[in-house]
């Protein structure tokens, strides 16, 4: 049981530092960098990229590099997407010193999106070396 509670906590880490910053930080907080580069959508890419990548990453250790496909993609990418998602409804419904974007929630998908498809590559990357050892 301390191996799944070890997995779970880094995720649930993360988890709870992009609570705080897309939630409970208000935005007069945040401070005023240049508009040539959407900032605030570069931070939700990558805080849903680590969020994922951390979750995918636990999930695979977890189950000793063989992991079930549907389960790893559903921990990695589907709970990560769906919280991304409860964020910006919390925003505009709940934290009124925040306002909720679509365009915020796009980037919070793409952000896993990008770690599921690096986690995929490197997963069959991974399984073609193994075979290509295995005698």
């Amino acid at each position: 049981m301390s191996n799944y509670l070890r997995h779970i906590l880094l995720p649930a880490f993360v988890g709870f530092i992009i609570f705080t910053v897309t939630c409970l930080i208000s935005s007069s907080d945040v401070p005023d960098l240049p508009q040539i580069i959407a900032w605030d959508k570069i931070a939700h890419f990558g805080m849903f990229f680590v969020l994922s990548a951390v979750s995918l990453f636990d999930y695979y250790r977890l189950h000793d590099g063989k992991p079930k496909m549907n389960r790893w993609i559903f921990w990695g990418f589907v709970l990560p997407v769906i919280y991304g998602g409860a964020i910006e409804l919390l925003q505009k419904y709940f934290f009124r010193s925040r306002s909720a974007e679509m365009a915020d929630f796009i980037a919070d998908v793409l952000g896993s999106l990008t770690a599921l498809i690096i986690a995929l590559f490197l997963y069959k990357r991974f399984q073609k070396q193994e075979k290509k050892l295995s005698l």
